[in-house]
């Protein structure tokens, strides 16, 4: 009965003269039943973890730095879909109901990644340098008085604390958003959207407080001397960028497995383009916005963070960081006809993650090079770590992916969306 309801009322919403006629409905929103598209990631995903060992072993400190980097990429992916799931509800856009349904699945990553983030906590000697005691002994050859004076927010049980409290905030919130969107499937209610935007209400200064502190926490701690607060900020354009780039990716790839044709269409294609290109600028208007107030305070304790990625190497990451984050897809993202090509996005989708991890590799590794020695450079272990995460929370989404609608079927507003066309 479910699947007759939702093949009626797609042919019903729809427009005669829109892309899904003559297409049966249910056969685009539902993945082909015992087709199993996330076995392969999660093959390659194990292999390429399994590889990771060896890098574990050889050299714990630098796996440690590689697995930080390669986890925060994943969790940037599900932030990002998170808030494009939440502005959507709080603003009542109807172009993105299409997708919302992959960008509600990444979202639900937040458990998984929890449990991945184990590794990371008996890293955290090697990580983060506040956690050597010797620091704190007034006195003692060690000591730091800076660090010192943060003990009260720099300490281990506290800071393991935050953690799990942002990963159970985000948990929650997208579980709450996710449950609703999947329930309205089999029972239509005209209280949801309601709800769905009441808990977005709620949901975004609880997501932008727990961001910013989860920046701090996880990203500038690794240099505690360094302070920076637009540093949130950065983190979440970057955590936006690339997660409109996975759902753009996704389904693309969905509709090359054959589901979501004349669902998803050339129009919702230009708007997920227009957002990449949007957060292309505003990732460079705030990375510049950081530099441009440390170079002009000249600050000791700000400069030293860009003097190290000013040496050994760093300096060709960072002039890299320019052309590759911001001028190259710039241009690329530019025009009118690149966002509507399928062909140019998903390119530039793939191109987009690759650049959110260069980013987060430039953010962390040079920490490692400073306190380890080193250069600049990669390891095979920084891309088998990577992508074997990645990998994984893949295989995670398209499973959790296809067992629900690929579009949230009952959704009120879906019938706008089917029909949604760029002025």
């Amino acid at each position: 009965m479910a699947s007759l309801r939702s093949s009626a009322l797609l042919t019903r919403l729809a427009d005669p003269f829109a892309p899904t006629a003559g297409i049966h409905p249910e056969s685009q929103v539902r993945m082909r039943e015992g087709g199993r598209p996330w076995l392969l990631p999660l093959a390659a995903s194990l292999a390429l973890l399994a590889l990771s060992v060896v890098g574990w072993v050889t050299s714990p400190e630098r796996f440690y730095f590689a697995y930080l980097i390669g986890w925060l990429f994943c969790t940037s992916l599900a932030l990002g879909a998170l808030f494009f799931v939440i502005t959507h509800h709080i603003v009542k856009a109807h172009w993105g109901i299409v997708v919302r349904r992959v960008a509600e699945a990444m979202a639900m990553s937040f458990p998984a990644l929890l449990v991945l983030s184990i590794p990371i906590w008996f890293g955290m000697h090697d990580l983060f340098h506040w956690t050597h005691a010797d620091l704190y002994e007034v006195g003692g050859p060690n000591y730091d008085p800076i660090i010192a004076a943060k003990a009260t927010y720099l300490n281990t049980p506290f800071f393991v604390f935050r953690v799990v409290f942002y990963f159970l905030a985000w948990w929650f919130l997208s579980h709450k958003l996710w449950k609703l969107s999947v329930g309205q499937d089999v029972q239509p209610d005209a209280d949801i959207p309601f709800k769905q935007r009441k808990a977005s209400a709620w949901g975004i200064p609880l997501f932008a407080v727990t961001v910013a502190f989860a920046s701090y926490d996880l990203l500038m701690s690794l240099d505690p001397h360094w302070f920076s607060t637009i540093f949130g900020v950065y983190f979440f354009a970057g955590s936006f960028w690339s997660g409109v780039a996975f759902i753009c990716l996704m389904t693309i790839l969905l509709q090359r497995m054959g589901v979501l044709r004349g669902v998803v269409s050339t129009e919702h294609y230009h708007d997920l383009g227009k957002w990449m290109f949007a957060f292309t600028v505003f990732w460079a208007y705030i990375a510049f916005s950081q530099y441009m107030l440390i170079w002009y305070a000249n600050l000791t304790e700000e400069t030293i963070w860009f003097s190290h990625r000013m040496e050994h190497g760093w300096q060709y990451h960072s002039a890299a960081q320019l052309g590759l984050h911001f001028i190259l897809p710039f241009f690329v993202l530019l025009t009118r006809a690149a966002k509507r090509s399928t062909v140019v996005l998903s390119i530039m989708a793939v191109y987009i993650l690759i650049m959110q991890w260069f980013d987060l590799h430039g953010l962390a590794m040079p920490v490692y090079d400073y306190l380890y020695g080193g250069h600049a450079g990669f390891t095979v272990w920084d891309i088998t770590t990577w992508l074997g995460l990645f990998g994984l929370i893949t295989s995670l989404f398209l499973f959790r992916l296809g067992r629900h609608s690929l579009v949230p079927i009952n959704d009120p507003r879906l019938g706008r969306s089917l029909r949604f066309h760029n002025i």
